[in-house]
């Protein structure tokens, strides 16, 4: 058989090549071939079938008629089928390149990569320029990271006229999987401007990218393969998660959309869209296309744990009691998972169900104790801390501090936290003292110690306590201003006010500290002043309650009657049933009644 003969169809073992293609035998035959051809490109395997069968029927002695039946198998789902008829045409014609290329291709996807590749090995010796044949070795040494022999059969084809690109494309993996990434990515660039419109080229440059994290450099390729087939949904799939990678994440959902729209049976998408909301807290928005998720992988685990946490998150009794449906589901799926236990332990004890609320935090420490490192014990502790759970609290946090006593500092701290949240500050207090003596200058503890001495009515002792932090970080700001509070309640009204405008000195946007000097020059009957710091605080906080109504009591007092009413019902728009806003506005109707009849009606 004449090699012109044996190029009828490489583009079906491999895209991205183009052959002449001559007939060869009788027109009947070689015309239905053809016939097969068009409609085998066109999609239409089981017509291309019908016709190389009429075409071999023709020519019941001729290798190429078989070659083809067996490529309209492989597209069909048939693999033992094709595979007998690209055996009927190799024993017909031994050298007959492009059926011992499809026949390696078709043993190597059957799981029989040895036996695979020497098929490819002999399409090689016997078409040493057949490019199809060399990038389907070339591919199956790629495959099997024997990079030097895959990177010395893709340089030959780039001696090849044609499919340089690919061979371009078939070097630089190779180079990757040997770890010289520099020139990979030259290489890269030299296929990508070969051949610009190389849809294989595209991906695998952009996979590259992907791989060393550079999103920024991958999502332009990937853009530009999506334009090359737009009706692909993993290119479009591939460019959202890239655009998401770059936190572009309007793009990258709109691009994951597009990869729905190619293909609505594309699962992938709807998971990466799925999490997309999740991160965006569009909890329902997220559970819907994990719903569809679910639908196409029912078998797989990770679809109702990641269904099962969105539902978690939406604000609704059926919701939660669906979570929990879904994540038990999960679990009988995937037993031992400690994402899913934990998640149903705090949805069971949300619900007050203590003995599945045990059941699970149980197996959630359990199957977390096998691995736990120093590190993982502090972290689940802080999750019982969030669950208000001293019991197992005490018990992580201190199997962190045994494990490593550089956590010492932030496991008493987040028992201090625990009672604190509780608001027993009484036995908060130990744990942040704890912390402080691990390192004095631990600005949370000693935040934290500051507000429970002022709950223990130690005024002095929290001033004192705030005023370290203040050593520690002169920028903390809240430290700063709660002394101001503090020396506030204590009457010491110049020092506060010097404390306030330090504050605001620091921080010019802090509604707090122009609303604590008001407050302060209020207290001191500075009307005009006060309104200054107080009309500054409400703008920059204009849903503040106190702040409308210290605002209102400043222009009130210095007479400006209009503005005072302005100030008290807007506190009341925030607060209907406030007493100070409504006392406010009932002094200055008496006010007003006052002066009417004074002045007999007539308007001043």
């Amino acid at each position: 058989m004449t090699r012109a003969i044996r190029r009828t169809l490489p583009a079906l073992l491999c895209a991205g090549f183009v052959w002449a293609a001559p007939a060869a035998y009788a027109l009947s035959s070689g015309e239905i071939i053809k016939q097969g051809i068009e409609a085998l490109r066109d999609g239409k395997a089981k017509r291309a079938l019908e016709l190389f069968t009429q075409a071999q029927k023709l020519d019941p002695n001729g290798a190429r008629p078989h070659y083809f039946i067996a490529a309209a198998l492989e597209r069909l789902g048939e693999p033992d089928s094709a595979k007998a008829e690209y055996t009927t045409a190799i024993r017909i014609t031994p050298k007959y390149v492009e059926a011992l290329t499809g026949l390696g291709n078709l043993l190597r996807k059957q799981g029989k990569p040895e036996e695979g590749t020497a098929r490819l090995q002999e399409a090689v010796k016997y078409g040493p320029k057949d490019g199809p044949a060399l990038y389907a070795l070339g591919q199956a040494y790629l495959k099997d990271k024997k990079f030097d022999d895959a990177l010395a059969m893709f340089r030959k084809g780039t001696l090849l006229k044609q499919g340089r690109a690919l061979f371009l494309d078939g070097m630089a993996l190779s180079l990757e999987g040997k770890g010289d990434l520099k020139q990979a990515e030259e290489i890269f660039i030299r296929a990508r401007e070969t051949d610009p419109n190389n849809l294989r080229v595209r991906l695998d440059l952009g996979g590259f990218y992907d791989r060393k994290r550079i999103p920024v450099l991958a999502a332009p390729e990937y853009g530009v393969a999506t334009d090359i087939d737009p009706k692909n949904p993993e290119v479009h799939y591939l460019y959202g998660k890239a655009l998401v990678g770059m936190n572009e994440f309007n793009q990258g959902l709109a691009a994951l959309m597009r990869a729905i729209s190619a293909d609505s049976t594309y699962s992938p998408a709807y998971l990466e869209a799925g999490r997309l909301y999740y991160r965006a807290s569009r909890w329902a928005d997220a559970a819907e296309q994990f719903r569809v998720y679910t639908g196409f992988n029912p078998d797989t685990a990770v679809g109702f744990v990641e269904l099962g946490r969105a539902l978690a998150k939406i604000p609704l009794p059926e919701s939660r009691q669906e979570a929990i449906v879904v994540l038990e589901k999960a679990n009988d799926m995937g037993p031992g998972s400690c994402e899913t236990v934990g998640a149903l332990g705090k949805l069971y004890f949300e619900q007050r169900d203590n003995e599945n609320a045990l059941k699970y935090y149980d197996q959630y420490a359990e199957c977390a104790d096998t691995l736990l490192t120093a590190e993982e014990n502090m972290r689940l502790g802080q999750l019982y801390v969030a669950t208000q759970d001293s019991a197992k609290a005490v018990t992580r946090l201190t199997r962190a501090i045994q494990a490593d006593s550089s956590f010492l500092k932030d496991a008493n701290f987040q028992l201090g936290f625990l009672y604190f949240a509780r608001r027993d500050y009484a036995a908060a207090t130990p744990y942040f003292e704890a912390a402080l003596k691990a390192d004095s200058a631990f600005v949370p503890a000693l935040l934290n110690l500051g507000l429970c001495k002022l709950q223990a009515k130690d005024p002095n002792g929290a001033i004192e306590t705030l005023r370290r932090a203040l050593d520690a970080n002169p920028n903390e700001t809240r430290a700063r201003i709660w002394i101001a509070q503090t020396l506030t309640s204590l009457d010491s009204l110049p020092e506060a006010f010097e404390t306030y405008q330090v504050a605001i000195a620091q921080d010019s946007t802090n509604a707090d500290a122009h609303r604590g000097a008001g407050l302060v020059l209020l207290l001191q009957k500075n009307w005009a002043e006060a309104q200054t710091y107080l009309e500054h605080a409400v703008a920059l906080q204009p849903d503040n309650l106190p702040g409308h109504i210290w605002l209102g009591q400043a222009y009130s007092n210095a007479g400006d009657v209009g503005q005072a009413k302005v100030e008290f019902n807007k506190a009341l728009d925030l607060d209907p049933t406030n007493r100070e806003a409504s006392k406010g506005l009932e002094l200055i109707r008496k006010y007003e009644a006052q002066r009417e009849a004074k002045t007999g009606g007539a308007k001043p």
